[in-house]
């Protein structure tokens, strides 16, 4: 029996976790994204049912300035990661569905190119040396 593909994807626990910011502004998601199979897995939409619109994006510098660049899908390497942090790549999250606090775990679906699902549970803090 083969096992679903949805099954290779898992995440690096300690790098998961939401940035809260007040006033129902736009948080900030971070993950390291696993792949355990012989093939690439592309990420290619972002839900939650905590918030209305989720958006990945890349920050991208030079000497000057950074700016955020929006992606529409990424792709974890096989037998790779693919690390979601500061920096370098977020997930934004706006609009809350609800009153979202520390201490929450705010739910994530990470949809793949196989067709399946990957579903994740994010800690809310307000950084990330808050555990």
């Amino acid at each position: 029996m083969k096992i679903p593909v949805s099954t290779y994807v898992t995440t690096v626990p300690e790098t998961t976790w939401l940035r809260w910011l007040p006033n129902s502004l736009p948080a900030a998601g971070y993950t390291t994204l696993k792949n355990s199979s012989e093939e690439p897995i592309e990420v290619t939409k972002i839900k939650s049912p905590d918030y209305q619109q989720i958006t990945l994006y890349q920050t991208v510098k030079d000497e000057e300035s950074s700016k955020m660049v929006k992606l529409d899908k990424v792709t974890i390497p096989a037998k790779g990661n693919f690390a979601i942090a500061p920096g370098k790549y977020h997930i934004m999250l706006e609009k809350p569905t609800h009153l979202i606090t520390p201490g929450d775990n705010a739910r994530v679906i990470f949809f793949l190119s196989t067709g399946k699902v990957f579903k994740l549970r994010m800690p809310v803090r307000t950084s990330p040396e808050l555990h």
